[in-house]
């Protein structure tokens, strides 16, 4: 009997422990009527296969119109960033090691978990290539088309081979160039299924830097002959190396960039002009020691830094032609990204979220979402979220993801803008297309009408210096202004 009251107020504290989880699951719930009283539309919503016991929901990636969520449990979730449907969920890796951040580019993701590099197709998440990595990874990897590049904690950026197998068929020219609609979406849906990675070994690359690296690494530039990436270090250093063209079999690091203090956040790239001749990508990155640097992609040249005067820790947010950095004790800077010039400052602005062409959006120290009018930084709303603690960094277009630890996923936009918005795309080289003027149309002379119109020595109609041509009649013609004497004569002095 005595058990009893022991065993209800068991009960009873398990109720009250349990009425906070609760609450807090219907708050992160943005309801649609809330969004829209803030000119916000809530187009999806979504809860992923995350175990509530035991995982947590850790990083967000964005890319090519697909969402990949992952778990601090191994768990891989791709999503359709405008509709919130699963597109694929898959284990990649063990349960019980340490997943770092994914990576993207082409038709492939990749993911490291523990000691070992996995390499997946991105479309439906097949295992492709799994490699075991020569030293302890310090962050996530990077993917080009060709390579993954892992960042090792001694120091080493390591390059691993990824390249995908080409089709024979088109490699051949077997596949026919002229295909209805339906045809080439059936052939792509193939090709994306089909999918392949060269398994022979290929030995790994290597550069070595100074200090940490423990932020993942960028591509910037990705050609046929080029190849070029930025990684960062704890003791401060900037690296960008390349792939030497005329020896693949070594990365060339072209320079470092000096910092005050250790550089704790991914650069951000913005690439060259095509319109301008020559023109070089920017890398612009930050330091703890409150700096903001743009450096020219290829030459190491600085463009230009700004002091914030405090320290930075999250990645600057481009936004062409806009910059956005927020510093770690709460503060937005927008600064022109050509220029470095500051355009305005908002308080107590913690993390960048995304933008529009008018707002803004931000979350502030209270963790409240902020509406900032784009242009002068004012702030024009602000938004409770509830507990959503995983934001994305999302400078690609204007969406705003947000999630629970458990798994909660929302999506938010403006409510016009049903398409998305998107940012730092850069418009192609357009070829102008001069037009020839229109000729005259004269009398055809008639020993000339074989001549080109446009060669004046094409014939002897057409040569100055040519035969004298007869007269069309009695008078001179109009277009020979050596002709003929108009007084009967010859000017220069003949019969």
């Amino acid at each position: 009997m005595l058990r009893s009251p022991f065993l209800v107020s068991g009960l009873l504290l398990a109720l009250l422990a349990a009425l906070p989880t609760t609450a807090n699951s219907s708050e992160a719930i943005i309801f649609q009527s809330a969004a829209a009283r803030h000119g916000l539309a809530r187009p999806w919503i979504a809860q992923l296969q995350v175990d509530r016991t035991r995982a947590r929901l850790r990083y967000l990636l964005l890319y090519e119109g697909v969402l990949y969520a992952q778990s601090d449990r191994a768990m891989v979730h791709a999503i359709d960033a405008e509709t919130g449907a699963t597109l694929w969920a898959r284990q990649i890796g063990r349960p019980n090691h340490p997943s770092l951040e994914p990576g993207a580019s082409g038709d492939l993701l990749a993911v490291v978990n523990g000691s070992r590099l996995y390499v997946v197709n991105r479309y439906n998440g097949d295992l492709l290539l799994e490699r075991e990595l020569i030293g302890a990874p310090g962050a996530g990897p990077a993917l080009s088309p060709r390579r993954a590049y892992v960042p090792m904690l001694q120091g080493l950026l390591v390059a691993y081979g990824v390249e995908p197998l080409t089709d024979p068929m088109r490699e051949l020219g077997r596949v026919p160039e002229t295909l209805t609609d339906e045809d080439r979406e059936r052939l792509e849906a193939e090709r994306r299924r089909d999918i392949r990675i060269n398994q022979e070994f290929i030995r790994p690359l290597a550069v070595q830097s100074y200090g940490r690296t423990t932020i993942q690494p960028l591509v910037t530039t990705q050609t046929d002959h080029e190849e070029y990436i930025t990684w960062p270090t704890e003791r401060g250093y900037l690296y960008t190396g390349s792939l030497d063209p005329r020896n693949p079999e070594n990365i060339n690091l072209h320079y470092r960039l000096p910092t005050e203090g250790p550089i704790v956040s991914q650069a951000t790239y913005l690439p060259p002009d095509p319109r301008i001749t020559g023109a070089l990508g920017t890398i612009f990155t930050a330091s703890r020691d409150g700096f903001v640097y743009a450096v020219a992609e290829k030459t190491g040249d600085m463009l230009w830094r700004y002091s914030c005067g405090e320290a930075i820790v999250e990645r600057p947010a481009l936004v062409f032609p806009r910059l956005f950095v927020t510093t770690q004790l709460g503060g937005m800077f927008s600064l022109d990204a050509t220029t470095g010039r500051q355009q305005w400052w908002a308080p107590n602005v913690r993390q960048f979220v995304a933008a529009s062409e008018t707002r803004v959006y931000a979350f502030d120290m209270t963790d409240q979402l902020l509406v900032l009018d784009i242009e002068s930084g004012a702030r024009l709303d602000s938004i409770f979220t509830g507990p959503l603690p995983i934001r994305l960094c999302n400078d690609q277009n204007d969406r705003i993801y947000l999630a629970s630890k458990t798994g909660l996923l929302q999506c938010l936009h403006e409510l016009e803008q049903t398409e998305p918005l998107r940012h730092n795309v850069r418009a192609p080289a357009r070829r102008e297309v001069q037009q020839e003027p229109v000729a005259e149309e004269r009398p055809a002379r008639p020993d000339a009408q074989d001549a080109p119109d446009d060669d004046p020595f094409g014939g002897a109609g057409a040569d100055p210096f040519g035969a004298p041509q007869p007269p069309a009649d009695e008078d001179a013609p109009d277009d020979d202004p050596f002709g003929g004497d108009p007084f009967g004569g010859d000017p220069f002095g003949g019969n």
